[in-house]
């Protein structure tokens, strides 16, 4: 059992990463690298952004994100994923020269940066926030002249749940932006896809928190699960702290294109619902 010093270590963590409490706290330098140590590398410039001269760093918080009232109990604040680990996750997909991606939910682009770096045949993210379309919009702009031979990218400002799927195999990913609402919303909306002709579907899912919805749907099987370790150069940039992120990838039952891989059924072991997963060894 856990020690009075331990649960209570526990419970100053969890305080501190409440959005008020985080929000207040990181605008004052001295204060968040008490409270946040390696955390504070939020602040910080990613390596990605100054690999690629675009701008994906920081943390925007949900109030800052400026969508209507109805919508805020059921998105994230902005925090970008780790690159490495999205490039493990896509790597294990094979060939994806056939596939569209769709980060749903892209916040300001990064994970379609990286996708870039993959031949998909198209780039596309969904975002519900204006101001956060906008910097995506900006980095796809520096991305395309940067690299005029890799897929285009597009992004669209809209809710996931009513954006239009676009035709053919689909791959698409999700940085934990969403509430349990949203995301068995998206379940029942990629079901009605398949049945209305989609060909395929991958689902990567990065801080799988409420991956249960896609447990639940007979219409997708799991084909990966697994903790991916960051580059060494992104050790810092976490808001968790962590050095590894947890990805499941589910594809849809029907036509499906690869089998599943070792330890794929591995349970998804919630470490915080509002921040955190992790596959369980």
């Amino acid at each position: 059992m856990e020690s009075h010093l331990a649960q209570l270590k526990k419970l100053i963590r969890r305080f501190s990463l409440l959005p008020p409490v985080w929000k207040v706290i990181g605008k004052v330098p001295l204060a968040r690298e008490i409270v946040y140590h390696g955390r504070s590398g939020l602040f910080r410039r990613h390596p990605i952004d100054r690999q690629y001269g675009i701008d994906t760093s920081g943390y925007v918080d949900v109030d800052a994100i400026q969508v209507r009232g109805d919508k805020k109990q059921s998105i994230k604040p902005y925090l970008g994923s780790q690159p490495s680990v999205v490039r493990q996750a896509l790597s294990a997909l094979g060939v994806v020269n056939d596939c569209t991606f769709v980060d749903l939910g892209c916040g300001k682009g990064r994970a379609l940066a990286i996708a870039g770096e993959f031949p998909f045949r198209h780039l596309c993210g969904v975002e519900l926030s204006s101001m956060l379309a906008a910097k995506a919009r900006s980095n796809a702009a520096v991305m395309a002249k940067r690299f005029p031979g890799r897929a285009p990218m597009t992004i669209a400002e809209a809710n996931v749940t009513d954006f239009a799927l676009p035709p053919g195999k689909l791959v698409l990913f999700n940085y934990h932006a969403f509430g349990p609402e949203i995301v068995a919303g998206l379940v029942r909306k990629l079901e009605a896809a398949l049945k209305a002709g989609t060909p395929h579907i991958f689902f990567v899912y990065y801080n799988p928190v409420h991956g249960a919805s896609f447990d639940r749907s007979p219409a997708f099987h799991r084909y990966l699960a697994g903790n991916f370790p960051y580059d060494p150069s992104e050790i810092g940039f976490s808001f968790t702290g962590n050095a590894e992120d947890a990805v499941v990838i589910w594809q849809s039952a029907q036509g499906a294109v690869l089998p599943p891989l070792a330890g794929a059924d591995r349970e998804i072991a919630v470490i915080d619902p509002l921040w955190q997963a992790k596959i369980a060894d």
